[in-house]
């Protein structure tokens, strides 16, 4: 079964350069359609990638190293190459390398239907023996249906084991003859997870030092299961949480929540990390029937990756948010070392040590085979840390630890393993840049065909489904194998190269142009809008900017504010939105950066086929809001009317309520400087002494909004709570009448909430510092229950236009004018094609001292917005991102007058609706012309998207939201 190898293409892409191998099985269980590979020996032919991020990656970095793209070889789509590679293991004779992918893996056929038997995780088989260690030979790939971040080979090497994430299993593979093939699979017993509709997911796995136990860590049911692996049983079940009788005893107790992974000393001491709970625990797992809590040991950051030295005397531990790795003895149980894994001493800029600032995103460790070398994988900064391990060290009995350089890799790292000689290392990597969708609508139209959704319509379903050109499916995992760095000259050029991929410089040009603005700017309006490209919206623009007109759905017919903001101010035509969907996309919008959990855990949970795991974001984890301590708490952010509250969902789960996700955690969360959990923009205002103001931000619906006979337009003058704030220190600053996310409810009406509050702002002489403001009728849907008329995807877009146009319009004629400033985004982007890359947003930047009429081109992400906000508002950076990637100082003017001035205007389309009159009367004017209506009607909508759920973000699969939008938008028109 020997195969021919892969061409990793830089751009991202993968590019099939030799025909199929005639020899190869025809089945889709093998890769066949491989390429020769691409290897880098010197640095300067190392090709650099800018990231989304802002970030560069070089993968190719190290010389005579090789990439290959984990491409399983499905027939059906030979260009597809699976995402999220999450961990290697190697084989303990030293001959293979197997790799886990768990991420979305979502493959549509040809007719637009979710193809569910490709639709699956991947264990990609390699051959690393003799001449095949420096450029591994894809032998075999393995498919189970959903999987995690287990895999672990017997000691003998003939078997496989890997957790089945959502399946709740365990799947074994046996080795026969050179083949692999399943021998079945072990189920755990879960019938669900804990929390609010949660599934179980099979995590972690580790064997005992004498094969006989297998440890499984059951990421969404807060224990671990312990199995036999002669017959193949779960010996039981021990729940890692203070209450359970086998621990403290102790109900209400915080600990043992979102295991992540397990190392298992000798054969009767399982050491388990705690991601939210940021801890590792120790377990003795001797008895047959039982477990019993040993200790519980408490870590600065979220413990992820772990590994025992040869000894076993030695435990390490990957720490997120930390960005270090914390040293366990494990005769004591204590931590007696911590390790900072983000870079060698004097590569950071000089003051940063002080700062501490992180976000390299610690996620795995891995010890070299002569136990003299550490390696740590940071997923955020694309490196790993080479850490010396000096074991002579006078006087001491733990060792000295020397982080002596960095390694580049490709995008996001997730492990790295070692030859059996130590002299080759392989690093599996997540993602990679995702380029350019231009059919991710619509494509060959001409192959159309007719599919019925939910309720019985039917609806256009573009051949193009099948480009699987979503941004997901764009993001592909690799393979790195190289030599292993001299720790030397060629570890110091490496180490250059990750300074330089992620800025690690000052800035002093920026930093003096933010210095002059940061006295005249005392207020910053941040506006987060929803899912757009910016060929979608601003593709139509005809001043010189970088847009594709012929994929423009919602031009300036309909979106004449967002068209003159952009033409009269400053068009951001390179500006790009690193989240993949809303997940992320919040973090990103709001932390300038994200979790290692959240990033995996988001592309399972963006899956077209269910794999299980939650939507960890915007204040809530397992769909309960964590970041309050008590039950009273939970039950106020949690209740809605006609729905069930915190404590009702929690009393049947095991535990019950007051032992579920037990204190105050959110994993999703990042830690700045001055606090832990606390890397959000508006912390770091507050710390420096400013005021917040927050409408719609990290908060949950909780009030009605009426009828479409009655519908409640005034929420304040009626005294109908909206929401409640998902975030403690956010709650006070929340406007509990403006409306959170919420396709039935008109943008104009939240503007008219947040006007209210202005105008009290202007007279009274406070308006904050910085207010967060959420828009999202851009996100579009709810077509059948949307109020005031505003029911068409045109007439949506054109409602959160008006929106926004009208709070620049009240700024601009009121006091605050001279020294606000707006910044507005969107949380992401993937909601539709771009011809440059799938993350290119639009964004835009008005008050005062920005430019007029210009075209900016710099490349800037949100990583910049937030640097912006940070220097003009005088914060603490909140991270490594934010502290070296530069404010957006080319976007300013100080040479002219501040003097800026805007007036709203509407799409006509709006004179279609019920807010009509509501239109001028609040001060804006309808564009001149031929008059705009929508393409279709109301009814059209709502029964194309009967069966679609527009309650929250992200929970319509965007890729058939995307088609029924260009078929009723565009009808037959083939897409360029």
């Amino acid at each position: 079964m020997t195969l021919s190898r892969l061409r990793f293409v830089p751009a991202g892409y993968v590019a099939l350069l030799s025909a199929c191998n005639s020899n190869a099985p025809t089945d889709d269980s093998t890769s066949k359609n491989e390429s020769a590979l691409t290897s880098s020996s010197a640095p300067q032919s190392v090709a650099r990638q800018r990231l989304a991020t802002g970030q560069y990656v070089t993968p190719t970095a190290l010389r005579g190293s090789v990439q290959q793209p984990l491409n399983p070889g499905l027939s059906a789509y030979p260009d597809f190459v699976a995402g999220e590679a999450v961990r290697s293991q190697l084989s303990p004779d030293g001959t293979t390398l197997a790799v886990l992918c768990a991420g979305q893996n979502s493959l549509y056929a040809a007719d637009g239907t979710v193809d569910v038997a490709n639709s699956t995780q991947y264990i990609f088989i390699y051959d690393v023996s003799g001449a095949n260690k420096q450029a591994p030979l894809l032998k075999q790939v393995l498919r189970p249906t959903n999987a995690h971040v287990g895999l672990a080979f017997s000691l003998d090497g003939n078997k496989l084991y890997a957790a089945g994430g959502r399946d709740d299993v365990v799947n074994v593979f046996a080795n026969n003859a050179g083949v692999w093939a399943s021998t079945g699979t072990l189920t755990l017993g879960h019938t669900k997870g804990i929390g609010s509709g949660a599934s179980p997911n099979a995590g972690g796995l580790a064997l005992s030092s004498d094969g006989k136990t297998l440890v499984v860590v059951n990421n969404y049911n807060d224990s671990i299961s312990v199995i036999d692996t002669d017959t193949l049983t779960v010996r039981y079940e021990h729940d890692l949480r203070p209450f359970f009788a086998g621990n403290e005893g102790q109900a209400g107790g915080v600990g043992g929540t979102f295991p992540f992974a397990v190392v298992i000393k000798g054969n009767t001491l399982a050491y388990v990390t705690s991601d939210r709970d940021r801890e590792v625990i120790a377990i003795d797992i001797s008895s047959p029937s039982s477990g019993h809590l040993i200790k519980r040991i408490k870590l600065s950051g979220n413990a992820l990756g772990l590994t025992l030295d040869t000894a076993q005397r030695w435990l390490y531990v990957a720490e997120d948010n930390a960005d270090q790795v914390a040293v366990i003895d494990t005769k004591t149980n204590r931590v007696v070392a911590t390790i900072d894994a983000r870079a060698p001493e004097g590569t950071l800029p000089e003051g940063d040590d002080e700062a501490r600032h992180t976000g390299a995103g610690t996620f795995a460790v891995t010890l070299s085979p002569d136990g003299h070398t550490l390696y740590a994988v940071n997923a955020g900064s694309n490196s790993i840390a080479v850490i010396r391990i000096d074991e002579n060290r006078r006087h001491s009995r733990t060792p000295n630890y020397e982080v002596v350089g960095l390694i580049p890799t490709a995008y996001e790292p997730h492990d790295v393993t070692f030859s059996a000689d130590g002299s080759w290392m392989y690093v599996i990597n997540g993602k990679s840049v995702t380029g350019e969708n231009p059919d991710h609508l619509a494509g060959n139209t001409s192959a159309m065909t007719e599919i019925t959704y939910p309720g019985g319509n039917t609806a256009a379903a573009a051949a193009a489904r099948a480009s699987n050109e979503y941004q997901f499916q764009l993001e592909r995992a690799s393979l790195v194998s190289a030599p292993v760095p001299n720790q030397g000259g060629e570890l110091d050029r490496l180490t250059a190269r990750v300074a330089e991929n992620n800025f690690y410089v000052n800035n002093p040009e920026s930093e003096r142009m933010m210095a002059f603005l940061r006295k005249r700017i005392k207020h910053v309006i941040y506006i987060v809008k929803e899912n757009r490209t910016f060929d979608q919206i601003l593709g139509d623009l005809d001043n010189g900017s970088n847009g594709d007109s012929s994929v423009t759905q919602f031009g300036q017919t309909i979106t004449p504010n967002f068209h003159r903001l952009a033409s009269e101010f400053v068009t951001l035509d390179n500006f790009m939105d690193p989240g993949d969907g809303s997940m992320d996309g919040w973090s990103w919008s709001l932390q300038a950066r994200v979790t290692d959990i959240e990033t995996i855990t988001q592309q399972i949970n963006y899956a077209a086929v269910n794999r299980g795991l939650s939507y960890e974001s915007e204040g809530t984890n397992r769909g309960l809001p964590v970041n309050f301590a008590t039950v009273a708490e939970r039950d106020g952010a949690a209740g809605k009317p006609g729905t069930t509250n915190y404590s009702t969902v929690t009393a049947s789960l095991p535990g019950g309520t007051l032992n579920t996700l037990t204190g105050v955690g959110n994993h999703a969360s990042s830690d700045a400087p001055f606090d832990e959990q606390g890397g959000y923009i508006f912390r770091a205002v507050l710390n420096a002494g400013g005021t917040v103001r927050n409408y719609g931000m990290l908060v949950n619906n909780i009030g009605s909004i009426g009828t479409k006979d009655a519908p409640i337009s005034d929420p304040f003058a009626v005294g109908e709570v909206q929401v409640a704030a998902l975030d403690p220190v956010l709650a006070p600053m929340t406007d509990v009448y403006f409306r959170g996310y919420d396709q039935s409810y008109p943008d104009l009406w939240r503007y008219t909430e947040w006007k209210r509050e202005f105008d009290q702002y202007v007279t009274d002489g406070d308006l904050p510092n910085l207010s967060l403001v959420r828009v999202s009728h851009d996100h579009m849907g709810n077509f059948s229950a949307a109020l005031a008329g505003i029911n068409t995807p045109e007439t949506q877009q054109a409602d959160d236009d008006l929106a926004v146009g009208l709070m620049i319009q009240a700024v601009a004629h009121s006091r605050y004018a001279s020294d606000t400033l707006f910044i507005v985004t969107e949380d992401d982007c993937q909601d539709g094609p771009d011809h440059v890359d799938s993350h290119r947003a639009t964004t835009y930047v008005v008050g005062p001292y920005v430019k007029k009429g210009a075209v900016v081109s710099t490349y800037y992400s949100q990583v910049n917005a937030i640097r912006t906000i940070e220097d003009l508002l005088g914060t603490e950076h909140l991270n490594l991102n934010t502290a070296f990637q530069p404010a957006m100082s080319d976007v300013f003017d100080v040479r002219h007058p501040p003097h800026w001035t805007y007036d709203a205007v509407a799409s006509t389309i709006l004179q279609t609706t019920k807010v009509s009159t509501q239109v001028t009367d609040l001060g804006a004017v309808y564009v001149t012309g031929a008059a705009v209506t929508p393409v279709r009607d109301a009814n059209y909508w709502a029964k194309a998207t009967v069966g679609l759920d527009f309650s929250d973000a992200d929970r319509v699969p965007t890729g058939v939201f995307n088609r029924l939008l260009w078929k009723g938008l565009k009808g037959n028109n083939p897409y360029p």
